[in-house]
């Protein structure tokens, strides 16, 4: 494998995650362990409390999406494609590693700007406006948008297809692309689609809303979607919003230094046996 432009040092990893907007600070790495249980796979270490200064040195901040994609806290252990990869490519490279779960991207994205975060592992999907905006590593797989509702016991949806979306509401996480998607999809079909931006939560978490009829349909990317749709078999993933997506993660535009040294591990990663257990485990053949 090649080398790095820069190197860092030793590679942290924790053992449990329980409460939202909190940073899951990594230590050293474990021994290996043989056992299944996760807290035998994982050093322990105190949850500490959010802030807002970053780690210092050669530590990386990396902020993840709170998502079944990117960061699940399932069965009390930390797991996600997003952040198994991570880990995998930072223990590669000897990367120290800093976590901070996030569920509002506007905020995460002000922060990334403002150099609190180095860089960002979310649901994003690469548009032509975004990269405007910010640095994106090579693609980390794909994905599309879909819509999300309930359907009865024989399998029927209010909506089946995108031209029955006019003149309804459908609610989408702030500052995601897919509120973007949902308004053009607007002018596509000519007619209003009423987009609730929620400031508050992530796609999982209006995903639930869905479920507890609090809202009656939600946008989100399709990985997402079907993840929790496997948890919540009552949930209807059929209607397709968008094309295939790339889906990257996201550096300070000026930061070329990571994003070249990103791209360069995640090249390499993506050719390995681990990625493909990865995509296996987390996307299977959808």
């Amino acid at each position: 494998m090649r080398q790095p432009k820069f190197s860092f040092h030793s590679v942290k990893t924790v053992s449990r995650y329980r409460l939202l907007r909190i940073i899951l600070t990594v230590t050293a790495v474990c021994a290996a362990a043989t056992g299944t249980s996760y807290l035998m796979r994982l050093c322990s270490v105190p949850v500490m409390t959010v802030s807002d200064v970053p780690a210092g040195g050669d530590t990386l901040n990396v902020a993840i999406e709170l998502s079944p994609m990117t960061l699940s806290t399932a069965s009390d252990s930390l797991d996600g494609f997003g952040y198994e990869m991570l880990m995998e490519i930072t223990r590669a490279h000897d990367v120290p590693v800093k976590i901070n779960a996030f569920s509002s991207l506007p905020e995460a994205l002000s922060k990334l700007t403002s150099g609190r975060y180095d860089m960002i592992v979310s649901d994003m999907p690469v548009t032509a406006s975004l990269k405007e905006k910010y640095g994106f590593t090579v693609p980390v797989y794909r994905d599309k948008q879909v819509l999300v509702q309930l359907a009865d016991s024989a399998g029927n949806v209010a909506l089946s297809s995108q031209q029955e979306l006019g003149g309804k509401d459908v609610w989408a996480a702030a500052g995601t692309p897919v509120v973007a998607r949902l308004h053009t999809l607007g002018r596509e079909i000519g007619d209003t689609i009423h987009v609730h931006e929620d400031m508050n939560h992530t796609e999982e978490q209006l995903l639930i809303s869905v479920v507890l009829g609090d809202i009656p349909r939600a946008a989100a990317g399709q990985f997402v979607a079907q993840r929790m749709a496997a948890d919540y078999p009552q949930l209807d993933t059929s209607v397709d919003l968008s094309f295939s997506q790339l889906k990257c993660w996201t550096t300070n535009k000026g930061d070329s230094l990571l994003l070249d040294s990103m791209n360069l591990w995640i090249s390499d990663f993506v050719k390995s046996k681990s990625y493909k257990e990865l995509v296996s485990k987390y996307v299977g053949n959808k």
